[in-house]
């Protein structure tokens, strides 16, 4: 997701609004993948397959968030500069507002 600078700088708050939306589609997606009792998708064994995927990789398929995908984020920044993408090597903090580096949980 990319969001205008422009943007941002006049609505500040919409970076943490729009993680928490993608965050809570996401949960409410991998519910249903993983809902026995009323398959969403076209295929019989789509539950087993999701709960099987998700004993394989952990409670969270798709972790969201800085943290989790630092080592992802921070090859793709290093390939972008190497491969002339990119006029400089970023760290993974250049790409991220500050609202969304950091959270606080109460």
């Amino acid at each position: 997701i990319a969001i205008r600078r422009s943007t941002f700088e006049r609505h500040p708050w919409i970076a943490m609004n729009l993680f928490k939306a993608f965050s809570e589609a996401k949960d409410r997606s991998l519910a249903r993948a993983l809902d026995v009792t009323t398959s969403s998708f076209p295929i019989p064994w789509a539950p087993y397959m999701a709960c099987q995927a998700q004993k394989m990789f952990g409670g969270n398929l798709w972790d969201y968030g800085i943290d989790p995908n630092r080592t992802t984020i921070d090859a793709f920044l290093r390939f972008s500069f190497e491969q002339g993408v990119a006029h400089r090597r970023m760290a993974v903090e250049d790409l991220f507002p500050k609202q969304l580096q950091t959270s606080v949980r109460v």
